[in-house]
């Protein structure tokens, strides 16, 4: 278990306070789901990012030709 000390104005504590938001239980509740956001957050913007690039993506198909294909360069470089 880690202690933080964090400054805050006087308002915000107060109200945070009145509210319950400063309980460890709470306080790690709203840490675990900031970083479930963030994460959610970063894997939607490489999704962006891939869908921006206008490739289609790959059918079943494709994808096993192209594992068969590495497979023979590898079973040709071994020969």
């Amino acid at each position: 278990m880690i202690t933080l000390q964090i400054s805050l104005p006087e308002d915000l504590a107060r109200d945070a306070k009145e509210m319950g938001l400063l309980k460890p239980d709470t306080i790690s509740e709203i840490l675990r789901n900031e970083i479930r956001k963030q994460a959610c957050n970063h894997l939607l913007s490489i999704a962006d990012e891939l869908a921006a690039t206008g490739d289609k993506p790959m059918t079943a198909e494709e994808v096993q030709e192209e594992i068969r294909a590495v497979r023979r360069e590898q079973h040709a470089t071994r020969s």
